[in-house]
């Protein structure tokens, strides 16, 4: 049997959002976890008639607790028009759709929790100095999982071998002029298993690289 792909026109980006207003819809359990994402935004507004505590602990957030379907429309729109990311997250899907219908009008990138949106909010897998999103498009859930699970594992070293990668790198632009040479070496490296060990414990001095200048 034949699986067909998906046509997908997303196209994925991470983005410096700190100088950005995100205006999410909902705290239940799925707003909670939606505002989460976006805690380093520059100004995350949450509107909800039921607030969870956890919320009131994000700094940048400012909490509306108001019943949003007796929302005057008007009030919609200007409260719309200050956000620059509208994300609906209520369990009412036909409040979502119309919250969003308001922000694709308003020109608005937005994410509706129970339908389509012009955005997705992927899973992120990320260790101290690595990210990585991963949306599957609702299909299969349990595969960001399954990638964690797979990097802790059977990649434990990443962490150090990024930071060792970063200082032999700088080393190596004043001893080896060819770009291609200095990519060699650095594939080595990280494909190198006593390499990789020590990384598992720390990050290791650059001379245990030597052996492949």
């Amino acid at each position: 049997m034949q699986i067909p792909r998906g046509h997908n026109s997303m196209i994925p980006l991470f983005l410096d959002l700190s100088a950005s207003r995100v205006l999410v819809f909902g705290a239940g359990d799925v707003g909670v976890r939606k505002a989460r994402h976006f805690i380093s935004a520059g100004r995350l507004t949450i509107v909800a008639e039921d607030i969870s505590p956890e919320l009131f602990s994000f700094k940048n957030a400012s909490i509306k607790q108001t019943e949003i379907a007796e929302m005057d429309k008007d009030v919609l729109d200007k409260l719309i028009e200050k956000h620059d990311i509208i994300i609906t997250a209520l369990s009412d899907e036909k409040e979502n759709e119309r919250l969003c219908n308001l922000a694709k009008a308003a020109g608005k990138f937005y994410n509706n929790a129970t339908g389509e949106g012009n955005i997705r909010i992927p899973s992120v897998i990320a260790g101290t100095e690595y990210q990585i999103a991963v949306t599957t498009e609702k299909a299969a859930p349990v595969v960001p999982a399954f990638i964690r699970k797979y990097l802790e594992e059977n990649l434990p070293w990443l962490d150090n071998m990024i930071l060792l990668q970063n200082t032999l790198r700088e080393e190596l632009k004043t001893s080896v002029p060819e770009q291609e040479r200095r990519a060699e070496i650095l594939w080595k490296v990280i494909e190198d298993r006593e390499i990789q060990n020590a990384c598992k414990s720390g990050v290791p001095n650059t001379d245990i690289c030597r052996k492949y200048l």
